[in-house]
């Protein structure tokens, strides 16, 4: 019974220690605002700036665009703490609600890079989507559960 009881204590920490934070309203900004995104824990904050998001005349060597190649570029700063930027939890969205997942694969030397950034460092470049359906009016960054921060 005490080991039962053990583990059940055990099991209910680790489920506090890795729940996602609960989320209020999405961080709601027009392009060119910044939006601060803050780990679980607090123990670090990186803060995002997305801007220009339009059709992009780029190409991207040996990816095959569906649609139209859209783009938007994106400034990140690690405001506290060394931070990873998550490139993969962007998206374009459309009106309706249509998602077009970015480009995170098809890197290119104006991609935004992913490497980790040191408190203070910031990196830039540009975000891109391929749209096959309606235009997109706005990005999201979108954990895989609800979106965390809005521009548009």
């Amino acid at each position: 019974m005490r080991m039962k009881a053990a583990a059940l204590a055990a099991a209910v920490g680790m489920s506090i220690v890795l729940a996602p934070a609960a989320a209020a309203d999405p961080g709601v900004d027009k392009f060119g605002g910044w939006n601060h995104l803050v780990d679980n824990r607090g123990t670090s904050i990186t803060v995002w700036k997305i801007s220009d998001l339009k059709p992009s005349n780029d190409t991207i060597p040996g990816y095959p665009v569906a649609g139209t190649l859209w783009e938007a570029t994106a400034k990140v700063r690690a405001a506290k703490g060394g931070v990873t930027p998550i490139i993969p939890d962007f998206n374009a969205r459309a009106a309706s609600g249509t998602n077009y997942p970015v480009l995170w694969q098809a890197a290119t030397p104006a991609s935004v890079s992913g490497a980790t950034l040191q408190q203070g460092d910031s990196a830039w470049g540009k975000l891109y989507f391929d749209v096959t359906g309606p235009t997109p009016t706005q990005v999201v960054y979108n954990n895989g559960v609800e979106d965390l921060l809005v521009w548009k």
